[in-house]
């Protein structure tokens, strides 16, 4: 029974190998962290456990000459991985863009690992324009737009996560830490209340322009709010969009009536 699980481990391995060698599945290339393992380590273990597998069924002698064998080929994925030579490899690899790619979700994680604090954080930003004044209240939101992009894959598409700052004559957004660090600049947006004509709790997916869209799942099931101004609509995604939504409306329409 160990055999044939071992035999199937190998079979599987290589298959996989023979896969990314081909250029049939390619997604793996783009990542920045050892990007040859599925052409260098994956195939030499393949080959061990499934050299082993079949050397466990035969005799002493033929056994023995196989598991050396599955074992060198072992060593020799592993020499090859951490050595990473620009002459291994099929062609399609040989001239991939080896560009650091932060849209892959892999290499975004790591990037935001290493990355450090940019000089201002939105927040400070944010209170600093506002003159250093604390706000009456804070809420979890994310903006909706496309204007400040995705620079990684640790970003939603078309949203920037971070907090609504709620001050009397303003209603500031901020972006949170994690969007700082990758974004590597503040993202601040100030609505002047005296600005503000309506306010509504809108279906998941809404957007500034009217549309709908959202690939990820939070952007076909959080409800969101949207701020429609003198001067454009802005929509921010947040828990209990509905409530928030008649909060501010009393706060800045009905208490100016």
């Amino acid at each position: 029974m160990d055999s044939i699980v071992l035999i199937a481990l190998g079979a599987v391995l290589l298959g996989v190998s023979w896969m990314c060698w081909t250029g049939r599945w390619r997604a793996w290339s783009r990542i920045a962290m050892l990007p040859s393992v599925p052409i260098t380590l994956a195939p030499g273990l393949g080959l061990c456990l499934l050299l082993g597998g079949v050397g466990t069924l035969l005799p002493s002698g033929p056994k023995d000459v196989l598991i050396a064998l599955g074992l060198l080929a072992s060593v020799a994925g592993i020499v090859l991985a951490f050595w990473d030579p620009s002459w291994y490899g099929p062609r399609w690899f040989r001239e991939r863009d080896t560009t650091f790619d932060p849209l892959v979700p892999l290499n975004a994680a790591i990037a935001a690992t290493v990355r450090t604090e940019p000089g201002e954080a939105s927040e400070a930003v944010a209170r600093a324009r506002m003159g250093d004044r604390e706000p009456d209240e804070r809420w979890r939101a994310h903006l909706v737009s496309d204007e400040h992009g995705r620079p990684s894959a640790m970003q939603r598409i078309g949203v920037v996560r971070g907090h609504l700052l709620l001050y009397p004559d303003a209603l500031v957004f901020a972006a949170d830490v994690r969007e700082d660090r990758m974004r590597g600049s503040a993202v601040v947006e100030i609505v002047p209340t005296a600005s503000i004509v309506s306010v509504q709790r809108v279906p998941a997916g809404s957007r500034p322009d009217g549309g709908r869209s959202g690939p990820d799942l939070p952007s076909r099931v959080m409800p969101r709010l949207r701020i429609d101004t003198t001067s454009g609509a802005h929509v921010f995604e947040t828990a209990g969009a509905g409530r928030r939504a008649r909060e501010l409306e009393t706060r800045y329409l009905v208490a100016v009536i």
